[in-house]
């Protein structure tokens, strides 16, 4: 238990800044010489590095760490690690990520995102409101991937969506984290370069 929690200690200094690693969990809070895995620290592991990657925009990484056979068990929506689909979130949205950079993997990285974003949908649906701003911007996500030229409205009116319901709900990371993923998609996909730079700052 103490191995996890340095884990996540880790992890919020290196997003305080207060470390010279991103995705890298090793600093103050714990070296990587102490990673001595048992089959719960891997697992919470795998959810704390896919936080980083998704959170320091590594998508690549996040989109691919390897979840063993050992991990399932506490990753499933049900029964799992309480932040089981906090995890399940961000590797989703590291793989919608991939599939709007990565043209030429679109389908695989889209058949992926679309197994996790149905799991959340569900869970939603089983009156679970934590995931409701997680499903928000994955429906942003997918529709940006989808979306035909007049459908640019309803992408935008999703992401607004997303973030304001991040914002109201107290989760300020999250809000942001839709304001950049709105950002990318203004700038890359619907080429508004000036009101993407509104959104990044």
């Amino acid at each position: 238990q103490a191995t996890c929690l340095r884990m996540y200690w880790q992890l919020y200094l290196n997003l305080m800044g207060s470390s010279n690693n991103t995705v890298e969990l090793s600093g103050k809070a714990m070296g990587k010489k102490e990673f001595v895995f048992t089959p719960i620290s891997h697992a919470v592991y795998i959810v704390v590095k896919t936080i980083a990657s998704s959170l320091f925009g590594k998508y690549e990484l996040g989109a691919h760490l390897t979840i063993e056979k050992g991990d399932q068990q506490f990753l499933t929506m049900k029964g799992g690690l309480m932040y089981a689909r906090m995890f399940w979130f961000h590797r989703c949205l590291c793989v919608f990520a991939m599939a709007r950079t990565n043209k030429t993997k679109k389908t695989k990285y889209m058949a992926q995102a679309k197994r996790m974003h149905k799991e959340l949908t569900n869970s939603l649906k089983n009156k679970n409101p934590n995931v409701l701003h997680y499903v928000s911007l994955l429906n942003a996500e997918k529709a940006a991937l989808k979306q035909k030229k007049y459908q640019e409205d309803d992408v935008k009116k999703l992401y607004n969506n997303a973030i304001t319901m991040s914002a109201r709900g107290g989760y300020v990371h999250d809000a942001a984290l839709a304001q950049e993923r709105f950002a990318d998609y203004l700038l890359n996909i619907a080429g508004d370069f000036h009101e993407a730079r509104y959104h990044i700052e």
